[in-house]
């Protein structure tokens, strides 16, 4: 449904340009504490000072919470309200999250901010996507079934299972990709370009 599609892109850019704008818009102390954020995680990075077993499974847990919630809330209309909220805060984290690293370093963040968002958050990102897509037309044709005792509820719901399954499944490799991949390129990018 390409007006679906082009209703939860929307809001998701929107997420993003948002938590940009928020950014500049915090005080200079708020904006030193940022800095600050952005230059112990950089060094904790740089330094091997993260334990990968947790990170892998906090991802994990994070992640999962989030997929299942956005799955489950499509089986309402006013669920799938909280979807496209749902969809927005993770644009305005990844939009906040990318100004950081701008505002921290200036030109040089532009590998950093290339590095932190693909491929694990661009994986991530479709995920959030594609399940809010999916749960609003799951909703839409629930509520369809139920006022017009029409349509084969198995068979929608078998469909609406199986984008479950594949979102669980790339967001394994988002966060495999989140904790170990992204790491070593970062050290790679503070060592020889931010340092």
């Amino acid at each position: 449904n390409k007006s679906i599609n082009f209703f939860v892109s929307t809001i998701m850019i929107f997420g993003i340009i948002s938590g940009s704008i928020f950014l500049m818009m915090l005080s200079k102390s708020d904006k030193g504490l940022v800095i600050e954020q952005i230059h112990q995680f950089f060094q904790n990075v740089a330094s091997d000072s993260i334990n990968s077993g947790l990170a892998l499974k906090n991802s994990l847990m994070i992640n999962y919470l989030i997929c299942f919630a956005i799955w489950i809330l499509g089986f309402s209309m006013i669920g799938v309200i909280i979807n496209v909220f749902i969809t927005y805060l993770k644009g305005f984290l990844v939009g906040f999250s990318i100004s950081s690293i701008f505002l921290t370093f200036g030109y040089k963040g532009i590998f950093a901010a290339l590095v932190y968002s693909f491929p694990s958050q661009i994986i991530f990102i479709f995920v959030v996507c594609l399940l809010s897509i999916y749960s609003v037309m799951f909703s839409l044709q629930l509520l369809k079934i139920v006022f017009s005792k029409k349509g084969n509820q198995r068979l929608m719901l078998k469909k609406y299972f199986v984008i479950l399954m594949i979102a669980v499944i790339l967001i394994f490799v988002s966060s495999l990709l989140e904790v170990y991949f992204f790491p070593r390129i970062l050290k790679m990018v503070v060592r020889f370009y931010i340092s």
